[in-house]
């Protein structure tokens, strides 16, 4: 955070009123794009009205009506507490009622393209050279990711069951499961496996073309290029395999997680039309959140005194919706 805050000792006063570091950084993020609208006005956000408060938050580009709402929140709060501060020239807070949904989604560009459809997965597979490649994408697509993508890159080969279809996985932080995948899965799988060269840059590369992958027993594994460490492959290997994907397809918003919540969202559209269910239920939400190994809600029940668990609906509904489902598989109605 090179670029100074606008009236920055107030935001700094304002900062110390939260103890987790991440959140702080979230929040001076919003203030630098706050900046650029602050210094042509010649006031503090605190001092800004609705109408100014949303060109903020369109300066920060939000991805997703959630990542708007959580902006204004911040600047909800930041108000509120200038208010209470005697800063603000008005005791009014135009954020104090919740932020309409329709204003928040104004901020989210329409043509922003973060998830893909299953066509849209097998038309990339088809266009990928490398089946290390195309292995990190369908893994992603399946729900294989983990604490710092270790489920990927802790996968040996001797984890694949091929008779059964069923993979045995490791993360970081939350240990072993086991899911089944596709034949098509296990395919891609065993030849991602037995590639020895690497095709640099998809082979669209006026440079070092071809580069010999390392030889061990993990299933996704970094070339001999530079300093190499031998066992699983580094983190930083499956986020450059992915940025020169999306980069391949033009695809600049297209992270690990959006390929992952893309898989999550046909998984749901996959479930409806095996079930004839119009409206997404409880039972697809949890079938969902198990199948990507998301971290569940618990809970001690005050009548029975008993624990149970769930996934957080709030927050997948935010990408597992209808209007997404319907964007991505035009025959759902």
């Amino acid at each position: 955070m090179d670029q100074k805050m606008y009236n920055s000792d107030v935001k700094e006063e304002f900062l110390n009123t939260y103890d987790n570091e991440g959140t702080k950084n979230t929040i001076r993020y919003v203030f630098l794009a706050s900046r650029l609208n602050e210094v042509p006005l010649g006031k503090d956000l605190y001092d800004f009205s609705k109408e100014e408060i949303g060109k903020v938050i369109a300066e920060t580009k939000p991805k997703s009506t959630a990542i708007a709402r959580t902006k204004a929140i911040f600047i909800n709060q930041y108000i509120s507490w200038a208010i209470s501060n005697n800063y603000r020239k008005n005791a009014i807070n135009p954020l104090q009622k919740e932020a309409n949904e329709e204003w928040l989604k104004s901020f989210v560009d329409p043509n922003l393209k973060q998830f893909i459809s299953l066509n849209d997965l097998h038309e990339m597979e088809s266009q990928l050279i490398n089946y290390q490649d195309i292995a990190v994408l369908r893994l992603l697509f399946e729900g294989v990711y983990g604490q710092a993508s270790s489920e990927i890159r802790n996968l040996k080969f001797e984890d694949i069951n091929q008779s059964s279809g069923e993979i045995r996985l490791y993360d970081d932080k939350k240990g072993e499961r086991k899911i089944t995948v596709s034949q098509s899965t296990l395919d891609i799988l065993n030849k991602a496996y037995d590639q020895k060269i690497y095709q640099n840059n998809n082979g669209e590369t006026t440079r070092q073309k071809e580069t010999d992958l390392l030889d061990n027993e993990y299933v996704v594994r970094p070339t001999k290029r530079g300093r190499v460490i031998e066992g699983r492959v580094s983190q930083t290997v499956v986020m450059k395999r992915i940025k020169m994907i999306s980069e391949l397809f033009d695809m600049e918003d297209m992270t690990p997680k959006s390929i992952t919540r893309s898989g999550m969202i046909y998984m749901a559209y996959r479930l409806l039309k095996e079930s004839g269910k119009k409206e997404l239920t409880k039972d697809i939400f949890e079938a969902v959140g198990d199948r990507f190994n998301l971290t569940k809600i618990h809970q001690v029940s005050s009548i029975n005194n008993q624990e149970y668990s769930y996934h957080n609906r709030t927050v997948m509904s935010e990408f597992i919706n209808e209007d997404n489902i319907k964007k991505l598989y035009p025959d759902f109605q």
